[in-house]
């Protein structure tokens, strides 16, 4: 035999609206840790330190804001199987460039 499930008009349970928990926020401060990483200088996040898939997502938005936008990221995994973020500044020294060989003296 089932029971219908709902509410009872009769027997509801009552509290003080000061006794509803409110939500914790974490705040992880992205752009200054993305402010600390120097140019040509990579910042390496692993699995066991924070979920890798989190702190791209962080980073993202603030892209999708028109921020960091320079700001390379890629993943890997380990030998041991652990995933490891990387995250990258780069340079901004362009590459030396060598005359073509018809060019060169």
């Amino acid at each position: 035999m089932s029971t219908n499930k709902g509410l009872n008009p009769e027997n509801l349970k009552l509290i003080d609206a000061s006794e509803v928990p409110t939500k914790t926020r974490r705040y992880t401060p992205y752009r200054e840790i993305l402010k600390r990483i120097k140019k040509g200088k990579a910042l390496v996040v692993t699995d066991d330190e924070a979920n890798v898939d989190t702190v791209r997502a962080g980073i993202r938005r603030l892209q999708e804001h028109g921020e960091f936008t320079r700001v390379i990221i890629t993943q890997r995994k380990n030998e041991h199987g652990v995933r490891m973020l990387y995250v990258i500044n780069p340079s901004d020294e362009e590459p030396k460039k060598t005359p073509p060989l018809h060019l060169q003296s």
